[in-house]
């Protein structure tokens, strides 16, 4: 295959990232150095090794998928070749049967317990290529708009947002998104929460007619867990737990900052659209 295949090309800087890419090792970030602690009980060096190294374990598959998970900052790295070449499912197979061919070894850093060299099996070079997403296309609109209004910086973090998201890109989405990069971009400092909460409405399917409505009901949506988070909490605060047990209540894990956040960006845009007819 020719060096200057797009295939080619894309499968080299996959596998820099894979094998360290700048650094010295790849290092374990804190919350699966506190999964691997708090769930499976590996506290040394010694038990990570013989994990990963044990082919007929499940445990051991699972653990390099969760650490070699390709974090922003490796689809960062790869990004502009992503963006640069049409790739397609079938060129997702080619890189993946080129990666898998390969020999590619790498050195995990684990915080206070060393570091230890493995060689990545192909059952996760598959898993990373797949969750890259690269024959993933938005629409071009949307690129038209993230080009007029965002920098390069945070143009390539929504990109890899959107590819990432499985938001359905019917004509009255792909509109609100137009809409909410234009309006807010230059009004806010922090666009990537709102992309990501409106990717998050945007994953479900709406009515073609009835966009704003639906923006309104998963507002209401929102402020209903909200309250049912603070029947909860009074609920935990005044009954001890083996009566709400037997009283067959379920209490579920309800994240309130994060609702509150989602309830105020919805809002945001809810009132920033009022009147325009663009949506429908």
């Amino acid at each position: 295959m020719d060096s200057d295949s797009p295939c080619l090309i894309l499968a080299n800087a996959i596998q820099k990232e894979l094998c360290c890419g700048q650094n010295i090792y790849w290092p374990i970030s804190a919350n699966i150095m506190q999964y691997m602690l708090s769930v499976s009980g590996m506290d040394t060096l010694e038990g990570i090794q013989s994990a990963l190294m044990d082919e007929t374990s499940s445990e051991g598959a699972s653990l390099f998928d969760l650490i070699l998970f390709p974090d922003e900052g490796f689809q960062i790295a790869i990004e502009t070749i992503v963006g640069n070449f049409n790739y397609s499912k079938t060129d997702e197979k080619t890189i993946c049967n080129m990666l898998m061919s390969r020999k590619l070894d790498t050195v995990l850093h684990f915080p206070g317990l060393g570091n230890t060299s493995v060689t990545i099996p192909p059952e996760t070079i598959q898993s990373v290529v797949a969750r890259l997403n690269i024959y993933r296309k938005t629409d071009s609109r949307i690129i038209e708009a993230l080009l007029r209004f965002s920098d390069e910086s945070l143009r390539t973090r929504c990109n890899i947002r959107l590819r990432n998201s499985s938001w359905i890109q019917s004509e009255s989405h792909i509109r609100l998104m137009q809409e909410i990069i234009e309006k807010f971009i230059p009004q806010t400092g922090d666009f990537l929460e709102y992309l990501d909460v409106i990717l998050g409405f945007l994953t479900d399917q709406h009515p073609e007619s009835d966009i704003k409505l639906a923006l309104e009901s998963e507002k209401e949506r929102l402020i209903h867990l909200l309250d049912m988070a603070d029947r909860q909490d009074h609920l935990l605060r005044t009954s001890p737990m083996e009566t709400i047990m037997l009283r067959g209540v379920r209490i579920i894990s309800i994240d309130r900052d994060d609702i509150i956040k989602r309830i105020h960006i919805l809002d945001h845009v809810c009132r920033s659209g009022k009147g325009d007819q663009t949506w429908v």
